[in-house]
């Protein structure tokens, strides 16, 4: 009923070396190796590779569904995927606008980034002038402040 899968785990050492190793069954796999390079203690890491869905939700489409990181509702992850497409759509198109709006203003001769661009009632964006930007920077600032205040108030 069930495949037999060699299963593939990750270990990290302390040592920065990360590597990966492979056990015949599931239940020969050791929470801890040593490090072919220092001999230190290399803790096993959570991996999408040694894990499989066992609860009965999840189990629609055979015993052991892939891994594939998505629900056993394929209409629901299709929809999600081209809302999200859409989206990023729109956040690409609006820095793309920015950064034309950026390259006119600098070809004028004004040392402009994006922290000179505000968006108008409209969608669209305009430049705001050194001193309005000074006084948005100084009242971001003031609000962060203000929050943390709030933040560490709340806390006893």
């Amino acid at each position: 009923m069930y495949e037999s899968v060699m299963p593939i785990y990750e270990y990290q050492c302390p040592c920065g070396l990360q590597i990966e190793k492979l056990f015949k069954t599931h239940a020969s796999v050791p929470e801890v190796v040593n490090c072919p390079d220092c001999g230190t203690e290399m803790k096993k890491l959570v991996s999408a590779a040694n894990h499989a869905f066992k609860h009965p939700a999840s189990q629609k489409r055979g015993p052991l569904p892939p891994n594939t990181g998505t629900s056993d509702d394929w209409k629901a992850d299709k929809a999600i995927g081209e809302d999200a497409e859409r989206k990023w759509a729109v956040i690409n198109e609006r820095k793309a606008h920015k950064d034309k709006l950026i390259r006119e203003e600098r070809a004028q001769g004004r040392g402009v980034t994006t922290e000179h661009l505000v968006r108008t009632p409209d969608g669209d964006y305009r430049t705001i002038k050194e001193p309005e930007r000074q006084a948005v920077n100084t009242a971001r600032t003031l609000h962060h402040e203000a929050t943390q205040q709030m933040k560490g108030a709340k806390q006893p």
